[in-house]
């Protein structure tokens, strides 16, 4: 029963983390549009996104090692290998998948370059809406209607904001 605590802690917790993260990364989106600075905040950025995937990881390893569910190793890291609920399971599978491709590319920017970067970048609400649906249909946590509120509230905010700052910059000067 403890290993079920676990589970369901890292993974609200690291669900909190992405969500802070996508939040700040969007606020830096923002500042970016008003040419603001926007060090601080990707450093917070990315920091909750490291802390998200150590957690997201932790999960999975609880999940490996949890007796009550006993998963078999191969159920885990391959979608819909698992007979106990796979699509929510597969959703969380191919999230953390997502959050791979993303911190790695976040790592090697310099690397890759950062038109790819902004490519693989862009697939991150892929991510967010997998873990989400991931945690509403496995987990009993949180209501559907709470979650519904936190996520769309700031998003609309953000998008007003956007907007907002769009025609500002596009109205023509007196």
């Amino acid at each position: 029963m403890f290993e079920w605590y676990l589970i369901r802690t890292t993974g609200t917790i690291a669900y909190v983390l992405l969500y802070l993260s996508v939040m700040i990364g969007l606020y830096t989106q923002v500042q970016k549009k008003r040419k603001q600075k926007i060090a601080v905040p990707l450093i917070w950025h990315g920091s909750l996104s490291n802390w998200a995937f150590i957690l997201t990881l932790g999960h999975v390893v609880i999940t490996l090692i949890d007796k009550y569910m006993s998963f078999q190793w191969f159920e885990v890291p391959i979608p819909f290998q698992t007979d106990y609920q796979p699509i929510p399971m597969a959703l969380g599978i191919l999230a953390l998948y997502f959050l791979i491709l993303t911190i790695v590319t976040s790592k090697a920017r310099k690397a890759i370059g950062y038109q790819a970067f902004r490519k693989v970048h862009a697939l991150n609400p892929i991510l967010y809406i997998f873990t989400t649906m991931h945690g509403l249909i496995m987990g009993s946590d949180f209501q559907g209607v709470i979650v519904a509120a936190v996520n769309l509230l700031p998003f609309m905010v953000f998008g007003i904001l956007l907007l907002k700052d769009k025609k500002e910059l596009d109205a023509p000067y007196s």
